[in-house]
């Protein structure tokens, strides 16, 4: 009788690591490399999504795009779509030159599909060797452009996989409370969210929000520095690490 083949765990990594935030257009190659080193090493099957950090946050203000539908200009939107293409071009050089065998695919074709035909796709390229790569990216949703997040789109595979983990690579150790302590678990009876948190809007707490939607369903994920890449290669096998996991009991609503 054949084993199931073990389920892939979605790895998001952060526009704020692998780009510095407080300069347009630059890239951490040397980050996204070591993180990719960690991966590949990992021998585990993922899925890998990235942020647009610097390349894609700049644009998307400039021409009034958020995650709320927008009238913006389809010339704003070619921009800023041409700036995250290139910047996964190199997350895909990086991660290539690491070890891995990066196949880059567009979220909203893939969410877009119907009766199991993106799980399908995702599997038989993973089942090929190779790690599927994709972004945060602008779609137009019938009233305007708006923004998919990546932290979305992580949402959205790890729910289409069944995905028992996912690891968000951030440039800090992990949820941090009012004093920056890295608060170890959310979720499932744990303390409530530090205040600082719950007061804050988008950012760290749009990805706790989306974290507790996958814990919820039934995904463990994990925040951890994307800059300490022992940290996150622990993360990422599932062992104990220095970071936040995210946890909510079956059946228990995190709304």
């Amino acid at each position: 009788m054949s084993r199931r083949p073990p389920s892939p765990v979605v790895v998001k990594l952060g526009g704020s690591v692998i780009t510095d935030k407080k300069v347009s257009f630059s890239y951490r190659e040397e980050a996204v490399r070591a993180l990719g080193m960690a991966i590949a090493s990992s021998g585990l099957p993922v899925v890998v999504v990235h942020g647009g950090g610097s390349f894609g946050h700049p644009l998307a203000k400039r021409y009034g795009l958020s995650s709320r539908a927008s009238a913006a200009s389809a010339e704003g939107v070619s921009e800023t779509r041409e700036a995250m293409l290139r910047l996964d071009a190199m997350v895909s050089a990086s991660l290539t030159s690491a070890g891995l065998r990066p196949y880059t695919f567009s979220p909203f074709t893939l969410l877009d599909l119907e009766g199991g035909g993106g799980r399908s796709f995702l599997r038989r390229l993973i089942a090929a060797g190779a790690a599927p790569l994709t972004f945060g990216d602008v779609v137009h949703d019938g009233k305007g452009f708006r923004v998919l997040s990546g932290d979305t789109i992580c949402v959205e595979l790890s729910e289409m996989l069944g995905a028992e983990r996912c690891v968000m690579a951030l440039d800090v150790a992990g949820v941090l409370d009012d004093d920056g302590r890295v608060v170890e678990t959310l979720g499932e009876g744990a303390a409530p969210l530090p205040g600082s948190l719950a007061d804050a809007t988008g950012g760290i707490a749009f990805k706790v929000s989306e974290a507790l939607r996958m814990a919820a369903a039934g995904t463990e994920v994990r925040l951890v520095s994307g800059l300490a890449p022992g940290e996150f290669s622990k993360a990422l096998k599932g062992v104990e690490f220095h970071g936040t996991t995210v946890r909510v009991a079956r059946g228990v609503s995190s709304g």
